[in-house]
């Protein structure tokens, strides 16, 4: 009989082949695409990064729950391929969060108008902004969690009633004397998670009310039905993206600072959010992007022609 854990596994291993089925696919578009026109799109270079830290995130989520799940934790020492795995681990998470709120600021940018002159400027070279930031986000992400390379078993010591061949007890990874634990765990989560929220949830927001605005006034001047309909989707899926990334970084807030300051929770649970998080941001951005939705339809056609929703060029 299947354990709880075998179960967990298995749920994992599932998420694993839909969402890297997924992320590939929306990668596999936005490079083609980029071939084709000979030209650099930042909207396509923006996912290209999510879908690529989305797969990477997705894989090394498997292999760390198949390492616990064999007991890698009870050896006498920690192999330094779990330090690696971890290092790939956080750094693919932090590419994908980082990279999902500067699309949001793409598409902010792109949809808005503004009447400063330095927002104005900031909107006209927005594209050549993001694709250095995203280098810089790429470079900072991998520097950040260097130090899980380091990791390491403490001095093993068997308590009083505990012998060489008793049942596995897990031991809890160490980092080196020269990091600060506790000021360095704050860092890294708020850099993880809230800062790329912070900067996600406003620019939503905004394009939200604004695309609500919009079709409050295209409605009322009997615009056509599926320009109103493309602009709801937009606005729904937009919702929908903000409401798994915020619950997302949240579970993996409490997380680590529950590793902090209590006794710790299931990191099974982190694992299984995480996978959750990759198959159903993959999911809405090839709902919310035109490209990507067409060679979806193009792959899965049905029985008749159907009017395609004419959505903006800039979603």
């Amino acid at each position: 009989m299947f354990g709880t854990a075998d179960l967990k596994l298995c749920g994992t291993a599932i998420l694993l082949v839909l969402g890297v089925l997924t992320n590939v696919f929306n990668l596999g578009v936005m490079l083609v695409q980029q071939w084709r026109s000979r030209s650099v799109n930042t909207m396509a270079v923006i996912i290209s990064f999510i879908s690529l830290g989305n797969t990477v995130l997705q894989v090394s989520t498997f292999v760390l729950m198949a390492m616990v799940w064999a007991g890698v934790l009870c050896w006498p020492d920690l192999p330094f391929f779990f330090c690696v795995v971890l290092f790939v681990w956080l750094s693919s998470s932090s590419v994908s969060f980082w990279s999902v709120a500067w699309l949001s600021v793409f598409y902010c940018m792109r949809v808005l108008s503004f009447s400063l002159v330095l927002l104005r400027a900031l909107k006209d070279n927005i594209s050549s902004i993001l694709k250095v930031t995203l280098v810089v986000t790429l470079l900072t992400s991998c520097v950040m969690f260097t130090p899980f390379l380091y990791l390491h078993f403490g001095s093993r010591s068997l308590a009083p009633n505990v012998t060489e061949n008793a049942a596995c007890v897990i031991r809890k990874p160490l980092f080196p004397n020269w990091v600060d634990v506790n000021i360095y765990v704050i860092t890294f989560i708020c850099y993880l998670t809230l800062m790329p929220l912070m900067i996600m949830l406003p620019t939503s927001l905004r394009m939200i009310i604004y695309l609500c605005k919009h079709t409050l006034s295209m409605q009322k001047k009997s615009s056509s039905f599926h320009t109103v309909e493309s602009y709801l989707l937009i606005c729904r899926l937009t919702v929908a993206l903000v409401w798994v990334y915020l619950t997302t970084l949240l579970t993996i807030s409490l997380y680590y600072f529950h590793a902090i300051f209590a006794s710790g929770l299931s990191a099974e649970m982190l694992f299984l959010g995480l996978s959750f998080y990759c198959v159903a941001s993959a999911i809405l951005l090839t709902c919310s992007n035109k490209n990507l939705r067409e060679k979806l339809k193009a792959l899965f056609p049905r029985g008749k022609n159907t009017n395609t929703l004419r959505v903006c060029q800039e979603c």
